[in-house]
């Protein structure tokens, strides 16, 4: 640290606590959020040493200035000890460890939820055994007609399947091995003939969808439902990829060093970097930077079973999707469960964290769920029960393992001396991140429910067998009576809120901005070109004048093609999926 830095930080500190004995005599930079202070008692002359957050020298100016300025206002008085975290009298150097065990983590989870899933559609027997599928003729012939006429048309084509209130558009181009694909805002399907493989088509769900449904169980039985309609009853969904995210605030990833040597993990990309003795990576795979700051670190290769990356959400709806401004809306509804204010203010960065698995991955995945030992998520239906499992065994379990050590494929750390980094206690601010997925306490149980509560533990005690049942696990989940847990990321968003018009909404200002942006060089172009010469003083360029020309020659466009301006608008709002006035009212 630059020694008028520190000096001047130092003379912060002094008049931020005035009245304080613990005089600042020396401060080093801990890491992105923490200062080590030395300290020198003014009665005593004994020397300490403890970390400071960073924020806390910030809240206490300004409470300070508040109270300088109205004095006796509402605001918290000015604290008159300085907030230290206590280390052992005689350190000689900074001791992260230690200060690591004993500060608060200042990050919050904004949202927690599934942002990718890709769905495998097999067909089945009447015991649910897959079979080789095939598609009936007339399904086909329907499908490669609308493809047909999409490559006539140039653009795509609505289809007679209907989801979320949108139908389907045919594009003119398959993909990936599937013959025929249609999509509108909510989903895309893929489709194969069948007969040669067994896969007959294949669902990606948006961002969009998932994030405004908030309810996974409720995805799955939706787009069940909906396949039911195109392909029969007897169907198998299985789970190709999910992608799991976790959006937090107050997560600084600090310098390049910092990132370096605080992050360890177990990705293994290439021959070239190897796994070390302890089966720990430092760092990311790349350091994703703009302008000099962090905005990206990648772990794991992008295709592999298991992957990861930590990147900053608002930097990406700022820059890459603008669309996206909806979960702006979504943020600003997460409150604090004590004070109950709100955790995200407009312009404060927010970290994503995302776990990305693969069908390779989810293959090997085993442990134990209700008493019963599994090997491998293959199930649709099953995720959902599994979304803890999968988030802790990639970030670590709150706690460590079994034997109490950390674990986890990816951990932030405090590094020691220990050599072996596995043994690298997991950051506080990582222990946030940890439970994102955690089974909480919500939801009140009926009294019918606590009366079969009590029934099934009455039974259980006259009847050993029933142990092993699913309802027996209320004593290994630790329930307390008169409570059921339910499996969700917290902190909860209320199931009030809607996202569906904040996400028409957002999507509506970004495209007319970019619309209009489009509009506006186009009409400067077409003046610039409409003018005959420039050396010509009797032209003026003139907004418009020169939207009263482009009207006109529009018109003539359209009566040379033959083309109805009303019916090409309803055309595009349908391509579009733009809801008309009856279904935005439903």
């Amino acid at each position: 640290m630059h020694e008028k830095y520190k000096q001047r930080l130092l003379n912060r500190l002094s008049a931020a606590w005035p009245v304080c004995r613990l005089c600042p005599v020396d401060v080093e930079e801990l890491d992105a959020k923490t200062w080590m202070v030395t300290y020198r008692d003014a009665q005593t002359g004994e020397i300490s040493r403890s970390g400071l957050y960073k924020a806390e020298l910030r809240r206490q100016e300004q409470n300070m200035r508040a109270w300088s300025v109205v004095p006796g206002t509402r605001s918290a008085p000015p604290a008159q000890e300085v907030p230290v975290v206590e280390l052992p009298g005689d350190v000689s150097e900074p001791d992260a460890l230690l200060v690591a065990e004993k500060m608060e983590s200042m990050v919050r989870v904004l949202g927690a939820f599934v942002d990718t899933l890709v769905l495998n559609v097999y067909q089945t027997r009447a015991d649910l055994e897959v079979i080789k599928g095939r598609l009936e003729s007339n399904l086909i012939d329907e499908l490669t007609l609308l493809k047909e006429q999409a490559q006539n048309d140039e653009e795509p084509v609505p289809s007679r399947f209907v989801f979320g209130g949108a139908p389907l558009l045919m594009t003119a181009k398959g993909g990936e091995g599937f013959q025929w694909i249609l999509r509108n805002k909510l989903l895309s399907l893929a489709i194969n003939k069948g007969s040669k493989m067994k896969l007959i088509a294949q669902v990606r769900c948006s961002s969009e969808y998932l994030w405004g449904v908030r309810d996974l169980g409720k995805v799955m039985h939706e787009v069940f439902g909906f396949l039911v309609t195109i392909f029969g009853q007897r169907l198998k969904l299985q789970v190709s990829a999910c992608d799991l995210a976790v959006d937090v605030v107050g997560f600084h990833l600090g310098t390049l060093k910092d990132v370096k040597r605080h992050f360890v993990s177990r990705a293994q990309l290439t021959e070239e970097r190897p796994l070390s003795e302890d089966g720990m990576i430092d760092g990311p795979d790349g350091i994703k930077q703009r302008w000099g700051r962090i905005t990206g670190l990648p772990f794991g290769a992008r295709n592999g079973r298991l992957s990861a990356l930590i990147y900053d959400k608002t930097h990406e709806i700022k820059y890459h999707s603008p669309e996206k401004a909806w979960f702006h809306d979504l943020w600003r509804e997460v409150r604090d469960a004590e004070t109950g204010e709100p955790l995200w203010e407009e312009g404060t960065d927010v970290l994503r964290l995302e776990i990305r698995w693969k069908r390779p991955g989810l293959n090997e995945v085993k442990g134990e769920l209700h008493g019963e030992e599994f090997h491998g998520i293959d199930d649709a239906f099953d995720l959902e029960d599994h979304l803890a499992g999968l988030w802790s065994y990639a970030v670590g379990r709150l706690g460590g393992g079994e034997d109490g050590l950390p674990d986890g494929w990816l951990r932030y750390v405090v590094p020691t001396d220990d050599t072996n980094r596995s043994r690298w206690p997991v950051h506080p601010d990582w222990q946030v991140i940890q439970g994102a997925f955690q089974e909480r306490e919500q939801l009140e149980v009926s009294a019918y429910e606590r009366e079969e509560q009590e029934r099934e533990e009455l039974l259980q005690l006259v009847d050993e067998e029933l142990a092993a049942r699913p309802f027996s696990t209320d004593k290994k989940k630790g329930r307390r009576p008169g409570r059921r847990i339910v499996s969700a990321a917290h902190p909860v968003v209320p199931e009030s809120f809607t996202l569906k018009p904040y996400i028409r909404q957002r999507k509506r200002e970004k495209n007319m901005l970019r619309l209009i942006a489009q509009i506006a060089g186009l009409l400067i172009t077409l003046e610039a070109w409409r003018q005959p010469s420039h050396e010509e003083r009797d032209v003026f360029s003139d907004l418009s004048d020169t939207v009263s020309f482009a009207f006109n020659h529009v018109e003539e466009y359209y009566d040379d093609k033959e083309r109805d301006f009303e019916r090409e608008v309803k055309k595009r709002r349908v391509l579009l999926s733009i809801p008309n006035k009856s279904s935005q009212a439903a």
